[in-house]
């Protein structure tokens, strides 16, 4: 029989027929409800019962208030070091007290299973492994795929998984064709949907709203780094099939094969919602993830949160609907570390496998992931230090060979591509950590620590001054959310203190690492912190604010007995939800909706004047924006327009020859430039100008229409 759940508890309360009755949800006495189905890190005595059956866990709920305020006062609007430092020692004291008073409870780790005996290897597979891989990473030059090296490099993965994997139960085809053929004969479809699982559809349903509301609009404009994306996606789809898109410092492929596959297969336009799309989908899988990762770092609760937590992050929202594959760092730390987490607890040989196989994949992805390979090395060091079973810390290593040897086989188009171009692989970190671009600071060491401390110290701080991905100059995590971060970090802190679980560790340490793309900009310091290099750091964070939030919901869960107890807890977990939902909504949808608009010219206006002009009584070739220094990029205009190749480029110099041309002609000018409209004009006195006005300052311009002429007027 199935414990009863905190929905089945809300169930319960709701229903008329049974107010003022006992509850028929609430455990047994000495039983604590769904949320705290978990072993105590130590044995407790049963606390008292209240006079009136409510009894508070006053030292946590302190905490968690304190903690409230002292990150408030880290707002841009309010902003107070000194009062929020006071505050938060304040919080940490009363957390203290309630440890000591047993009044924190933590949740247990997962605990590790029993080895499975997955020796030995299949030989003669393991020679054609060898020396497929070879050849295949021999035929993955040139920066070019092809049918053939991706039927080698798909060969050599499928030989691999031959070679190591072991199924989980044997197959038997006889078993499986009358399986196949009962089900022909009777059909049906067992649809059963617990209420657990509708809860994770809950929150799948909000990640939804929140990565697809006003997809095509926030932000609205593109940048000149959107306007390369799309020229690389259009060369996918006209037969160009590369390996590293070399345009504005590089690029790793995966973004432009799913954005081209996207238009292919489903009909998507060649423009900036199509970017934005591809990464909204790949938040959504790697969200499925985090809330896996969860469930090994502490248990399914764990995992609810930290999905719930990352689903409507202003962080993580942000950073896919910019549309810049920089949300694939995050989602590929999610699926490594769930497979890692895994393979470790069960001592699967194929979670190991399966993690080598997505390290591979996710150096496709985005050049911030690059740290990741370090990162798993840290993970099993950490590991092998704290297991004491010999046969485990074996396993360990020899399940790191696995991840080496699969993640050499997935990621051998872009090592391969690195050893033949070496520059253009390297460009773009070489100039933000060495002096190929600027000079380096005189005080190296101590710039290093300075954007070291500016990177750990930015979900509390600020998150930096990059506009197009980041509300600049604030905490990186809402109110909320950060306050559970610092009480996550002290609860992990005494989790590790107390069972010695090498997690809690990984985690503590893994976070300056995965920050290490955005610390490293040595040459550049006002680049740090980035929330899109030291993006694969927002799991550990945010899974670690979870566990916090956790443990305060546990915590006074567990102290209150009475059924207005209990009530009262699910509405304060409701209301903290709501409340960092609300900031989250407001800081991507407001704020950064806005600074984004603001720090943009209005593109996408020009590009619909030049669209409509084309479908009347235009032509693609007769539409020019007359050019101004550090005004718009004029191939964005055409993108826009429907013409991705193009450039709407003209210098006011230029003009004169576009009048033996005498189709209908588009002139696209900016509205505080007097000669340049003067010289059109003059051109062209037979014109229309129509002003196009903004909201924002600074943006408005003129759209000047010259009417055919006929041979020899």
């Amino acid at each position: 029989m199935e414990e009863p759940s905190v929905l089945d508890y809300l169930k319960e309360k709701l229903n008329p027929r049974h107010w003022g009755k006992p509850s028929e949800v609430l455990p047994n006495e000495g039983e604590a409800g769904e949320l705290l189905q978990q072993e105590p890190l130590e044995p407790t005595a049963e606390p008292a019962r209240a006079r009136h059956g409510l009894s508070l866990a006053w030292r946590v709920l302190l905490a968690l208030v304190l903690a409230f305020f002292a990150q408030s006062l880290l707002e841009p609007s309010s902003y107070n070091l000194t009062g929020s430092l006071v505050f938060y020692a304040a919080a940490l004291s009363a957390l203290m007290l309630a440890v000591r008073a047993d009044e924190l409870k933590i949740v247990a780790p997962a605990p590790a299973e029993a080895i499975k005996d997955e020796h030995g290897i299949r030989i003669l597979p393991l020679y054609l492994f060898v020396f497929v891989t070879l050849l295949a990473f021999y035929e993955l030059k040139d920066n070019q795929f092809t049918a053939f090296n991706v039927t080698l490099w798909l060969a050599a993965l499928v030989l691999g998984l031959i070679t190591f994997w072991r199924p989980q139960q044997p197959f038997d085809l006889r078993t499986q064709l009358q399986q196949g053929i009962n089900y022909l004969k009777k059909p049906f479809i067992n649809f059963h949907l617990t209420s657990w699982q509708l809860l994770c559809i809950a929150v799948l349903a909000l990640a939804a709203f929140f990565h697809f509301y006003h997809l095509s609009t926030v932000p609205l404009e593109m940048t000149s780094d959107h306007a390369e994306k799309l020229l690389d996606v259009n060369d996918v789809l006209h037969g160009k099939f590369s390996m590293f898109f070399p345009r504005n410092g590089g690029r790793e492929p995966i973004q432009f094969y799913l954005a081209a596959a996207l238009i292919k297969w489903f009909g998507a336009s060649l423009g900036f919602t199509t970017l934005k799309l591809s990464m909204a989908l790949a938040f959504m899988v790697g969200l499925i993830f985090v809330y896996l990762l969860g469930k090994e770092f502490g248990n399914r609760w764990t995992g609810l949160l930290g999905m719930l937590l990352t689903t409507f992050a202003a962080w993580t929202n942000i950073i896919a609907r910019v549309g810049l594959r920089l949300i694939l760092c995050p989602v590929f730390v999610a699926i490594d570390l769930y497979f890692l987490f895994r393979a470790i607890r069960r001592g699967s040989r194929n979670d190991f496998i399966l993690t080598g196989i997505f390290l591979g994949l996710g150096l496709l992805g985005y050049s911030a992931f690059r740290i990741m390979p370090v990162v798993v090395v840290l993970a099993i060091l950490i590991y092998v230090l704290h297991e004491r079973e010999r046969a485990r810390r074996k396993l360990a290593w020899q399940g790191l060979g696995l991840i080496v040897a699969f993640s050499f086989v997935l990621a051998m188009p872009l090592l391969h591509f690195a050893l033949q171009y070496p520059e253009a692989f390297g460009y773009r970190t070489l100039t933000r950590m060495t002096s190929t671009e600027v000079a380096l600071p005189v005080n190296l060491v101590s710039t290093f620590f300075s954007n070291t401390w500016n990177a750990i110290t930015m979900p509390f701080f600020r998150d930096g001054s990059t506009w197009v991905i980041s509300v600049t100059d604030r905490p990186a995590l809402d109110i909320i959310t950060a306050a559970l971060y610092l009480i996550g970090l002290v609860v992990v802190l005494i989790r590790w203190i107390k069972t010695r679980n090498w997690q809690d560790l990984f985690f503590l340490a893994a976070i300056p690492v995965l920050m290490l793309p955005s610390i490293l900009a040595l040459a550049f310091p006002n680049e740090n912190p980035s929330l899109s290099r030291a993006g694969g750091a927002v799991i550990p964070i945010l899974l670690i604010a979870a566990i916090g939030f956790q443990s305060i919901l546990t915590s006074i869960w567990q102290k209150t007995r009475s059924g207005l107890g209990k009530g009262l807890t699910v509405l304060l977990a409701l209301l903290i939800v709501t409340l960092s939902a609300a900031q989250n909504y407001d800081l991507v949808f407001n704020q950064y909706n806005t600074s984004y608009a603001n720090a943009t010219w209005n593109t996408k206006e020009m590009g619909e004047v030049c669209h409509d002009f084309i479908d009347s009584v235009g032509a693609p070739d007769t539409c020019y924006v007359v050019g101004v220094a550090y005004w718009v990029d004029t191939r964005l205009v055409a993108m826009v327009a429907g013409y991705p190749t193009m450039d709407y480029a003209i210098w006011p110099k230029d003009v004169p020859a576009t009048k033996d041309d005498p189709r209908a002609k588009m002139f696209i000018l900016k509205a505080d430039q007097p000669d340049a409209i003067s010289q059109v004009e003059a051109i062209y006195p037979n014109g229309f100008a129509t002003l196009h006005s903004s909201a924002i300052p600074g943006r408005d311009f003129i759209a000047y229409f010259v009417p055919p002429t006929t041979v020899g007027q």
